[in-house]
């Protein structure tokens, strides 16, 4: 009984299918903090290595609604497309699905604004663990007002840039595997 069983496997495990991966290889994402919000706008950046396109959803979560505030809309369009791609939207993160062609790379622009209740914002950017692999290339910026103070930064940035109206941080990253989430302590000031 057991040699039917191991002929049988021999014989059909050539025809199951490969699992097909994407790869989740770079991103490049500017922050914004204003009088009351924190925006994301990111370049999202997946390889497909399968001879076949895939279609894949993926979760993008949010940060605590409670802790950093409200997620008052969230925009996902594919690169060269003007159309928004549909998104189920709830309060930890939202769901959508990717395309990737065959042996290519498709480019996906994420964009959110979050309602800032304190005087903390963060990105979830940890979850990059998940997918197994390091960023080969990574650049994030966070600009903010001259009214605002950054008290701490999880994550120190490599440059600053300043002008009488904004401040700008930059960061610039190769073979990065995130091992803490960008954290954003601030307070306002009078101008």
């Amino acid at each position: 009984m057991s040699k039917n069983i191991l002929m049988l496997i021999l014989i059909v495990l050539p025809f199951i299918p490969k699992a097909q991966k994407i790869s989740f290889f770079r991103e490049e994402l500017d922050f914004k903090l204003t009088e009351n919000t924190f925006e994301v706008d990111g370049l999202y950046f997946f390889r497909n290595p399968a001879g076949d396109t895939i279609h894949q959803a993926l979760y993008y979560p949010f940060p605590d609604s409670e802790k950093y505030g409200e997620i008052l809309n969230i925009n996902v369009t594919k690169s060269g497309d003007t159309l928004p791609i549909a998104v189920r939207q709830s309060r930890n993160g939202a769901i959508f699905t990717i395309t990737v062609p065959a042996n290519g790379e498709a480019v996906y622009r994420i964009r959110y604004q979050q309602k800032t209740v304190g005087d903390e914002a963060k990105y979830i950017i940890t979850t990059t663990q998940n997918w197994s692999k390091p960023f080969e290339a990574a650049a994030y910026t966070l600009t903010f007002p001259g009214n605002i103070r950054i008290d701490n930064i999880s994550i120190l940035p490599d440059s600053i840039g300043r002008s009488n109206e904004e401040t700008v941080y930059f960061w610039r990253r190769k073979n990065f595997m995130p091992v803490t989430d960008f954290i954003f302590k601030f307070h306002h000031t009078e101008k």
